[in-house]
């Protein structure tokens, strides 16, 4: 492979990024290092970085859709991705900033094609795993997810705190981590590994005095399962397939509203809960 691409999977999605030049690629190989593609595996996706520093800041950012193809730009990072070719590019100014290009074109990406084509949802969404079992919370901004991946630093392992990948799996359905993490969490804290565990539930949160877990009916998860994200419902065969698989997947794991207060009880509630 040359020394300016690089093949990372997310989720069994296989995407080559073309970089700049090798030097734009040594500190993207480091951040990604553990979610590196099978060199086996062709690639499903080309994900072009093009180094750019005429364009100027856009304040609001844009999208624009015209058939298969979504222009966009979102502060310096100006892109295009097609979905029928399987291909995108997106610009960076400086080296220091590309991982954000490529994350905000390959989150799009994910959104749009887990759905269609691997029967999984990206949910922006905190992913913990605590003895080998998966957990995904979820909710509006402020329903507590920074919380909850607070409370998760010493009791088990969190994924993502940002976004988690769910995909339908013969044993049920199956919680991957991602390379996407919060722009504002301490580098401290970010722990970039690629796993795949059993999922045990989704669970919407609500913050409350006092703990407690109300299983939600399939209409009632699949509604709430749209407040993670919204992206894919622009495109009417995204919305259909995004659709299609979160009711596939309600079918197969419980799905609860999760009332708690801020305290680390949450991880002994949950274990007598889900046994």
């Amino acid at each position: 492979m040359p020394a300016n691409t690089l093949a990372i999977d997310i989720a069994g999605l296989v995407c080559r990024l073309v970089l700049p030049s090798p030097e734009w690629a040594r500190p993207l190989a480091e951040r990604y290092d553990a979610f590196r593609a099978d060199p086996s595996q062709p690639p499903a996706w080309q994900v072009e970085l093009r180094e750019d520093g005429t364009i100027a800041q856009a304040t609001p950012g844009w999208i624009q859709h015209d058939g298969p193809v979504t222009d966009f730009q979102v502060s310096w990072y100006r892109g295009s991705i097609d979905l029928a070719a399987r291909t995108a590019w997106v610009t960076s100014p400086r080296t220091d900033l590309a991982a954000s290009a490529i994350e905000r074109t390959l989150g799009y990406i994910c959104m749009q094609a887990l759905p269609r084509d691997y029967d999984a949802l990206l949910l922006h969404a905190v992913g913990v795993v605590i003895d080998g079992r998966g957990y995904v919370f979820y909710g509006h901004s402020g329903a507590g997810k920074t919380t909850v991946a607070g409370l998760a630093q010493s009791h088990g392992e969190v994924l993502s705190d940002e976004n988690v990948v769910v995909r339908l799996a013969d044993e049920g359905a199956v919680l991957y981590s991602t390379p996407f993490w919060g722009h504002s969490t301490p580098a401290e804290l970010i722990r970039r590994r690629a796993g795949r565990y059993p999922l045990v539930g989704l669970f919407s949160l609500v913050h409350a005095h006092a703990f407690a877990l109300t299983p939600l009916t399939h209409a009632q998860a699949v509604t709430s399962l749209l407040t993670t994200e919204k992206v894919a419902t622009e495109r009417t065969e995204s919305a259909g397939a995004w659709l299609e698989v979160a009711g596939r997947i309600v079918e197969r794991v419980p799905v609860f509203r999760l009332d708690f207060p801020p305290t680390a009880e949450l991880w002994p509630f949950l274990a007598r809960q889900m046994g």
